[in-house]
């Protein structure tokens, strides 16, 4: 784990504060965000339009990966299914917490380490807003460690050490 360089440093600090980049995670953000106005129906009476809606939306919510088996799907493309104490010890991810999180035992990890397992796996930003979507949870623009961490996945920086001194250096902390 080296230092992280100053050009390097300075560059992720700029893309963080970046307007064009909060508009390109906007629309990856989106992705996720519900696009339609909600109608306000009172007692039972709903269109079969509505009806149609919304179950769609059950269909499409059952035909969608959980987190677990998405992570599983991430793990198995990285190769990395199986627990390895020295590689998931880097984003402090146990055993045992691994287990849990590939079987869907726990129903919604905290951001950090939806975080942690996105720069573990080198995850690209769409990758890293379809787990966080997953887990119930989305990048804010006015987060400066979720604009820190954003701008070190979009430019390939996934040294915890390095990430970690950036958010130092701001106050702020992965972990």
């Amino acid at each position: 784990m080296g230092k992280l360089d100053a050009n390097l440093k300075q560059k992720i600090k700029e893309l963080a504060f970046s307007d064009d980049f909060l508009q390109k995670n906007k629309k990856y953000s989106a992705i996720y965000e519900n696009q339609t106005e909600g109608t306000t129906v009172f007692g039972h009476s709903l269109s079969s339009f509505q009806v149609n809606a919304i179950q769609s939306r059950l269909r499409t919510a059952q035909n969608t990966l959980s987190l677990g088996k998405y992570i599983r799907k991430l793990a198995a493309d990285k190769g990395r299914f199986h627990y390895n104490e020295a590689f998931f010890g880097q984003a402090q991810i146990t055993r045992q917490y691994w287990s849990k999180l590939l079987n869907d035992k726990y129903e919604r990890p905290s951001k950090e380490v939806i975080l942690r397992i996105a720069i573990l796996f080198r995850c690209d930003l769409k990758q890293t807003h379809e787990l966080l979507a997953k887990a119930g949870y989305t990048f804010s623009d006015c987060d400066l460690r979720d604009q820190i961490v954003l701008g070190c996945i979009e430019l390939g920086v996934y040294d915890f050490a390095d990430i970690e001194e950036l958010l130092e250096d701001e106050g702020l902390s992965l972990f």
